[in-house]
């Protein structure tokens, strides 16, 4: 129990530090999109932190299986450089008991990454994707700062003197926007209006932005052809409600939505969400017998092939799930092919260089070996 512990206590530590790194690469990046929606008026910054903390169970559901993937191979890889698993293997601590080990850890962190696939993300997706709806339905100018130029989508700035009647109306408004003309020239139209208001179409979904006693000039740099008006109401269109970005996705429904569906898309997202448990099984028993390392083997050694390894496998569950969507492959095939080649690669790595190389081998050979009778006897 003594060993168990402590051979736990190392995989799970090395696994902490490196789903640390792993976290705060990815959530990064994704924090870098976010303030880039901001910037550009698209999201308010009231959500960023909860927009980014909804979006850690689909971040950790990949991220765990290659952490413990690494974090049994660094872990155990320093215990055969430093001879101490050469010390247990010699006291009698078989490799099969090493594997057995090591699978009641993988059972542990499967379980906590089923639990992030089928049912954390898709309700953490669904949370998501109802805060950036309800912050594009919203008639107010919450992401707009008066007195300040604003750059927008589309090559838009937006400025207004002052935000009223609890920011759905703006006051001093000025806009630029670039407009491609019939011709394929780029000119710029200026509108500058008293009074500015958001009204949602309730027929298309298109946004506008109604300016009020206000003008507009229109045309190209370094031209005279110039248009110039004056108008008491102009609607601006804003954004064009797009159904494709709206409708709601697969990773979004609840796992017992789409347990049952004979639709290729729910199915390939349940196997997708089984799927990630399994792989954590499946890169235990690739990682116990690819963590060996002599002595004097530097405990890198092979962690490179096995990211590679790693990569290979998680982009074949990617690419069948495509495949799936798209009704090019049988789902009772599926991803549990994928998940057959490579249990097929980790037994024979298994039965080859790990269990029966260096252990029944070695152990047969010792039993077999027998002393002879007059090395016992006395003289």
């Amino acid at each position: 129990m003594i060993i168990f512990r402590y051979l736990i206590r190392e995989v799970l530590t090395t696994m902490s530090a490196v789903s640390l790194v792993l976290l705060l690469i990815i959530l990064g990046g994704r924090f870098i999109k976010l303030f880039e929606d901001i910037a550009e008026g698209s999201l308010s910054l009231d959500f960023l932190w909860s927009l980014l903390l909804l979006q850690l169970p689909s971040v950790l559901e990949l991220i765990l299986p290659l952490a413990f993937f690494l974090a049994v191979m660094l872990a155990y890889g320093r215990l055969y450089q430093e001879n101490e698993m050469g010390v247990l293997l010699a006291c009698g601590f078989s490799p099969r008991k090493l594997l057995l080990y090591t699978l009641c850890v993988g059972f542990f962190v499967a379980g906590i990454v089923g639990s992030f696939s089928l049912w954390l993300t898709p309700q953490s997706e669904a949370r998501a994707f109802s805060i950036v709806e309800d912050q594009k339905k919203r008639m107010d100018f919450s992401t707009i700062k008066s007195g300040r130029f604003q750059k927008f989508s589309g090559g838009q700035v937006v400025y207004s003197e002052e935000l009223t009647e609890e920011n759905t109306r703006m006051r001093g408004v000025f806009l630029s926007r670039e407009i491609k003309g019939d011709d394929g020239q780029v000119r710029t139209a200026v509108f500058r209006a008293d009074q500015g208001y958001q009204y949602l179409d309730p027929d298309t979904g298109s946004r506008f932005l109604v300016l009020e006693n206000g003008a507009r000039s229109e045309g190209q740099a370094g031209f005279g052809d110039f248009n110039f008006l004056t108008f008491e109401r102009y609607a601006v269109r804003l954004a064009e409600k797009d159904p494709a970005r709206n409708s709601v996705k697969v990773r979004q429904l609840p796992t017992s939505q789409i347990w049952n569906s004979d639709t290729p898309a729910h199915q390939a997202g349940v196997q997708w969400r089984l799927s990630l448990p399994l792989m954590v099984i499946v890169v235990t028993l690739l990682a116990v017998p690819l963590s060996y390392v002599r002595p004097r083997q530097g405990r890198f050694a092979k962690l490179f092939p096995a990211v590679f390894l790693h990569i290979f496998y998680l982009s074949g569950l990617i690419s069948v799930q495509g495949m799936i969507e798209k009704g090019r492959l049988d789902p009772a095939i599926g991803m549990w092919s994928v998940h057959l080649v490579f249990i097929a690669i980790a037994l024979a790595l298994l039965s080859k260089d790990y269990l029966f190389s260096r252990g029944g081998k070695r152990n047969k050979k010792n039993g077999n070996k027998q002393t002879p009778p007059s090395a016992t006897g006395t003289a």
